[in-house]
């Protein structure tokens, strides 16, 4: 029988210093499972699958992503910039003729994906509570009055981005799921990255600590999430999707190059720290300097990987990581809602100890 190490796609990496440090939070009891890999950009990967109370993960098991949305719209959104059809710092009304003499008609593409439109945000009991459609969602964006002067201080916001997946429906002339697929899933072959995972319920990993634990109530959470097409946090994706993504984003292999969907250029400009200077005020009351790339985030400076590290995660425990100098990206995937973000970096730190 083959093994692992001995397959021709298989990264010559071993994980098993940090598949120990996944599976002693699963038995803690503190995520439920977990699944995370590598990739190189030859498109080599190692993966590992550690089980628990949520079941079984295997390499089809869809996760919910939750805010990881947010880079993968990003990447897209870029495919836009690099053809110059859309201009990052041009305002959003060029392509949203209604933004025109709003409150919104400053408001850019870079404000938006560096979380400085100064808009307010949907909380996330209203989304629980109101299950809005893509439609209300928007509507509720464009009828918004920034609180600050976009681009004069961050705000994590998640709702906005809906600017940008309207922006992406407008230039594509289609629905903004269709645009998605068009111009980034199905070109990376990210097929089970979706919306709409509830023809794949079967294979879905139900998130912990959210109150979805009966059938039936996710059975509604599904359906709600393919009506809404949260861009700022409603998708569902595996871990091969998101190496997928991950390897596009390494510099392209000269013997073994992947499907390119950016220029070097604009994936460089995405992963560059966009915010220098710039501080917020956390919910622990510590003022902090803001990292963030273009939908990206750029990691805390105790963290491990190079200056040109960026990197994502999302409240369901996910975390896409792409390190250029180092050639690896990395994804770490669980199912429990406020998964304590020292989970996936430190499972992401025990993978570059395995680097050396």
């Amino acid at each position: 029988m083959t093994s692992v190490a001995e397959r021709p796609d298989s990264l010559a990496l071993d994980l098993g210093p940090a598949h120990d440090v996944a599976a002693a939070h699963v038995a803690s009891g503190t995520i439920p499972c977990a699944a995370f890999g590598a990739i190189d950009a030859a498109g080599h990967t190692s993966t590992r699958f550690v089980s628990g109370p949520a079941g079984s993960p295997r390499p089809g098991s869809v996760f919910f992503l939750a805010s990881i949305a947010k880079a993968i719209v990003a990447t897209a959104v870029m495919r836009y910039v690099d053809e110059g059809r859309l201009e990052l710092h041009a305002p959003l009304a060029r392509c949203l003729p209604e933004l025109a003499g709003s409150p919104l008609e400053g408001v850019t593409a870079w404000h938006v994906l560096t979380h400085t439109s100064g808009l307010p945000d949907m909380p996330v009991a209203s989304l629980r509570r109101d299950r809005p459609s893509y439609r209300r969602s928007l509507d509720f964006v464009r009828s918004s009055v920034p609180l600050t002067a976009p681009g004069s201080s961050y705000a994590y916001n998640s709702v906005a981005f809906i600017l940008l997946a309207e922006a992406m429906a407008r230039l594509s002339a289609m629905s903004f799921a269709d645009a998605l697929a068009t111009r980034l899933t199905g070109p990376l072959g990210m097929v089970d990255t979706t919306f709409d995972a509830r023809s794949r319920r079967d294979r879905v990993v139900a998130v912990s600590g959210f109150g979805v634990d009966n059938r039936l109530v996710q059975a509604v959470l599904l359906r709600f999430l393919a009506a809404a097409q949260l861009p700022g946090g409603g998708m569902f994706g595996t871990l091969a999707d998101l190496l997928a993504l991950a390897r596009t984003l390494l510099p392209a292999d000269p013997v073994a190059a992947g499907p390119r969907i950016l220029s070097q250029a604009s994936i460089d400009e995405m992963a560059r720290n966009q915010t220098e200077g710039m501080t917020h005020v956390s919910d622990d009351g510590l003022e902090r300097e803001v990292r963030q790339a273009l939908g990206w985030r750029k990691p805390l400076p105790e963290w491990p990987g190079s200056a040109s590290t960026f990197t994502h995660g999302g409240i369901a425990g996910g975390r896409i990581w792409v390190d250029p100098d180092a050639g690896i990206g990395i994804v770490f995937l669980s199912s429990l809602w406020q998964a304590p973000i020292e989970i996936s970096v430190g499972v992401i730190d025990a993978i570059y100890g395995a680097i050396g």
